[in-house]
């Protein structure tokens, strides 16, 4: 019976532990912010289908701060329908850093920052498969996504595109469906999501993780999102 009792104060403590690395609250205003936007070669992870452009903005003390740009040479053709979506050409990523060194730039250029993206469950886990293939490195950062912020926040739009939320938010998106243009716009949005999420309550990382994590929006924080609403101030 002692053996057993140690045995589960064990693994309590195992739990505990576990748990207290994951939670950070760390105030949203305190944290610096890389937000990542890719143009792929299609919607398959490496090694089907590879990077051809990375965007990214970094964002500290609620500000932005430096953007990064670069195109990638996937080392194959690019597909019809991915040129057409982006413009990007095989002549265009011919002469441009393999995908190792463009991302030894990215990694130099966010480091200590959550990553953000408006997918970040589908551009972030891409960059971890890339760089597991060709670095032999699998980066694990902190993330937030901005599309399910926007999809709590804003519950009451139909669809949460980018381009949607953009234009609910009155943000003019440049150079759409390129790296960098969609960074822009997205940290812009960002931005905007940081700054309601503190209105409402949610003001560290964990918190803000939890919210995003969330199937659907609490009804006491939609009462305050309606609420901020009707002072038009969402």
């Amino acid at each position: 019976m002692e053996r057993f009792l140690d045995y589960l104060v064990d693994q309590f403590n195992r739990f505990y532990q576990y748990l207290f690395k994951r939670i950070d609250l760390t105030d949203l205003k305190d944290l610096n912010y890389t937000v990542v936007d890719l143009e792929t070669t299609g919607f398959q992870y490496p090694p089907i289908d590879r990077i051809i452009e990375i965007g990214a903005v970094r964002i500290e003390n609620l500000t932005i701060r430096d953007t990064f740009s670069t195109l990638v040479n996937p080392l194959r053709k690019i597909p019809q329908i991915a040129k057409e979506v982006t413009g990007i050409t095989d002549e265009d990523v011919a002469n441009a850093p393999t995908i190792g060194k463009a991302l030894k730039e990215f990694f130099r250029f966010s480091t200590d920052t959550v990553i953000v993206a408006y997918n970040v469950s589908f551009d972030y886990h891409f960059i971890q498969e890339t760089s597991k293939l060709s670095l032999g490195y699998v980066p694990e950062a902190k993330t937030l996504c901005a599309f399910e912020l926007s999809k709590k926040i804003l519950y009451f739009l139909d669809r949460y595109d980018l381009d949607v939320v953009a234009e609910y938010f009155n943000i003019k998106i440049e150079n759409r469906h390129r790296a960098l243009g969609d960074a822009i716009a997205t940290a812009k949005i960002f931005l905007l999501l940081i700054d309601i999420l503190r209105k409402i309550g949610i003001t560290n990382y964990s918190e803000a993780k939890l919210f995003e994590k969330a199937n659907l929006t609490q009804p006491k924080i939609k009462e305050l999102l309606e609420h901020y609403r009707r002072l038009g101030i969402i």
